[in-house]
């Protein structure tokens, strides 16, 4: 199996998963950048897994579809109004198989109500549940739902690839330096996702290991990160999911 990272719109990623000639895209933001890869390297394209709803992951579905005619696509049940082109209604810890490759399916509910990671052999799709140092916006979910998703992914092994949706790393380790700021791991991994982003490549995919050395989301028990917070005012309670909650909201006001 090889993972394919392709940058799309302006800081996205989509993922080509090939086996032998075989492939299947998770979140086409858009679809030429996806169809070059494709056709340059004379793939079948067969399957589509959407990871949530939003348009900046979805985007480029018709496309796809008017291009290569029938596809599979996999997105929670749930989703299937918001998601109108889906063919295959997935349910939480359904397992399946797309280009003789077995997929896991976790409902990761917080970004959105309905969204979901796929796990194939050691590779954990996550879309907007976990970024490059960060996690995403609570759009539709709750604080507690969101540690719960993001303790679902921890459950899979600090070994575990994570392909996250946005190439957001570089500021969300300011971000983490600032919460975080006795924690040397952070500024170890700020120096190397530069570098890699000044030679224009991606941070994707990071290891689950190094996130929990430097992701601040991750660390919600850390005494230096709550000390941290406390000393600033911000937190109410040490319980994790006001921990969590403090870190995200100041996080949203963070540029």
């Amino acid at each position: 199996m090889e993972i394919v990272v392709i940058p799309c719109l302006y800081d996205n990623y989509s993922y080509l998963v090939v086996h032998g000639k075989k492939a299947a895209v998770v979140d086409p933001s858009e679809a030429w950048p996806v169809m070059k890869v494709v056709d340059d390297r004379g793939l079948k394209l067969s399957a589509v897994l959407c990871t949530h709803h939003h348009h900046d992951h979805i985007g480029g579905l018709p496309d796809l579809l008017d291009e290569y005619g029938t596809l599979e696509v996999y997105g929670f049940f749930q989703d299937r109004k918001r998601i109108p082109l889906m063919t295959r209604p997935l349910r939480d810890n359904e397992r399946f198989s797309v280009c003789g490759l077995d997929v896991d399916v976790f409902h990761t509910p917080g970004h959105t109500s309905t969204h979901v990671v796929f796990h194939i052999e050691g590779h954990l799709f996550v879309g907007d549940t976990l970024f490059g140092g960060g996690c995403g916006r609570l759009f539709e979910g709750t604080a507690e739902q969101m540690v719960h998703s993001l303790d679902r992914i921890l459950s899979c092994g600090k070994q575990s690839r994570i392909y996250f949706g946005h190439e957001y790393t570089e500021l969300n380790l300011r971000f983490a330096s600032q919460v975080d700021p006795s924690n040397p791991a952070i500024s170890e991994r700020a120096a190397r996702v530069g570098e890699m982003r000044r030679k224009d490549m991606p941070s994707a995919p990071s290891l689950l290991e190094e996130e929990l050395a430097t992701n601040p989301f991750l660390r919600i028990e850390d005494s230096s990160i709550i000390d941290q917070l406390e000393k600033e005012q911000r937190l109410q309670s040490t319980d994790r999911v006001a921990v969590f909650a403090a870190l995200r909201e100041q996080r949203n006001h963070f540029s």
